[in-house]
């Protein structure tokens, strides 16, 4: 059963989503059970994932979500 995902998220400014993108486009790529996209449109990048079965595209969808929780630490680190 093929299944997919997306995730959306949403960046306080542009620049933000940019340095994101760029971080996260290497990752993006298709393998024998999955397949990942990644884009922007603004300050919104979108990661659209798609697995050949639901244990797939969690552990595809779980990657891009421990890479945008590190994206969120380093960039929570610039504040102060």
């Amino acid at each position: 059963m093929r299944c997919s995902g997306t995730l959306k998220v949403v960046f306080p400014d542009g620049k933000s989503a940019k340095d994101a993108f760029l971080a996260l486009k290497g990752e993006a790529e298709k393998g024998g059970r999955f397949s990942s996209r990644v884009s922007l449109d603004g300050n919104e990048l979108a990661v659209e994932a798609g697995g050949a079965d639901v244990v797939a595209l969690r552990a595809t969808l779980n990657a891009y979500l421990r890479y945008l929780q590190a994206i969120e630490g380093i960039e929570g680190g610039n504040d102060g």
